[in-house]
């Protein structure tokens, strides 16, 4: 099976202890934006095999035809809380998106079946879909996503 299939590049992105600071600099320094900010919690949530709640902000601005994505933990126990402890700030994941929730799970399926690591998950309702496995040859995680849209941003950074 062809894992990325109709999936397309949507993300890479950073875990930061302040979206809202990140997103400063990131404008000022490199000129990304507009940055969308909103605040998520999840519901049906799964971090390494235990059902626990987590929230988190992200940060969302367009760079060509993918994103940068910025997260910071805010409660709950998370893949992105766990990174931030250990490690501070820095790279997290890069996300492919899906155009259906089959083609996403279908993904999914393949990468249990090659015996990757699921360790995070959760359902944004009528608005998708994510889930992470840890890829270890590259010290990172690979999200996959299906979004129906997204809605309008909590803050926006200009």
């Amino acid at each position: 099976m062809d894992l990325i299939g109709s999936g397309t590049l949507h993300h890479t992105c950073f875990i930061v202890d302040d979206v809202e600071k990140a997103a400063r600099k990131m404008k000022d320094s490199l000129s990304i934006k507009p940055w969308g900010i909103w605040t998520i919690t999840p519901e049906d949530c799964e971090v390494r095999g235990e059902k626990v709640p987590f929230s988190f902000r992200v940060a969302i601005a367009p760079v060509g035809k993918a994103n940068f994505e910025l997260i910071q933990p805010l409660s709950g126990k998370s893949v992105y809380a766990d990174r931030l402890s250990a490690d501070g700030p820095g790279f997290h994941h890069t996300c492919i998106a899906y155009p259906s929730l089959e083609e996403m799970h279908s993904a999914k399926k393949e990468l249990l079946k090659q015996g990757r690591e699921l360790v995070q998950s959760a359902s944004l309702g009528k608005l998708g879909e994510f889930c992470y496995f840890e890829l270890p040859e590259i010290g990172a995680c690979l999200e996959l996503l299906y979004l129906t849209a997204l809605p309008r941003p909590d803050k926006t950074i200009e």
